[in-house]
């Protein structure tokens, strides 16, 4: 599949200006189906953190919960930023439309980076993540949702975050089930919840845990 350069350079160019400002804010607040995500997951089981940012929180939770952590992101100075501070895992540059994996990963672990992707990609990264999981392995994928039916998502996904332009595409659980449901996952836990913060305002947000069958 093809991918579209210009959502995948915007938001490089994005979260790489941003990224020291990012890691100050220190917003992410763990949902608790992160908790039921670890809770399924063996002892030393390996963990694809997709979209792994500065590391924290979840990259360094991962280390001390005994998990083995591959980071990726496709930014430069969130990678620095991460092998600075979880050194015990390893971070690499690395966009998830060029995720080359299989049957490698017990968990894939996606905390609000899909939305980064238009619907094309968001489809290819999904058979990705799926492939790269092995059999019984489990998928945390959080993603805001639109605030209203009939919402023009679309228009409104080039947005301006920490002063840069960058496409975040909200998605509806229709829209997310079409699309991981066919590839054999099978829906554990799901979730809703507003957030708000400095950075992103008022947030409607989901969680899934996907197991692969």
């Amino acid at each position: 599949m093809n991918k579209d350069p210009d959502v995948i350079s915007l938001n490089k160019h994005a979260w790489n200006k941003v990224a020291k400002i990012y890691e100050q804010e220190n917003i992410a607040q763990i949902n608790p189906l992160f908790e039921y995500f670890c809770n399924q997951l063996s002892n030393g089981s390996f963990i694809l953190d997709l979209g792994s940012g500065t590391g924290l929180p979840y990259a360094k939770a991962f280390i001390e919960r005994g998990f083995k952590v591959l980071g990726i992101d496709i930014s430069s100075q969130m990678i620095k930023i991460a092998q600075n501070n979880v050194p015990k895992a390893e971070f690499i540059e690395k966009s998830m439309t060029d995720l080359d994996f299989k049957d490698k990963f017990n968990g894939v672990f996606s905390s609000f980076t899909m939305l980064l992707l238009d619907t094309l990609l968001f489809k290819d990264v999904g058979m990705r993540i799926v492939q790269s999981l092995k059999k019984r392995g489990l998928f945390y994928l959080s993603l805001n949702e639109p605030w209203e039916e009939n919402a023009d998502v679309d228009r409104e996904a080039i947005v301006d975050i920490m002063g840069e332009k960058m496409y975040s595409r909200a998605y509806t659980k229709e829209e997310v089930l079409d699309t991981f449901i066919p590839m054999g996952m099978i829906l554990l836990k799901f979730s809703r919840e507003i957030q708000c913060s400095k950075i992103f305002g008022l947030e409607h947000t989901t969680v899934y845990v996907f197991k692969k069958g």
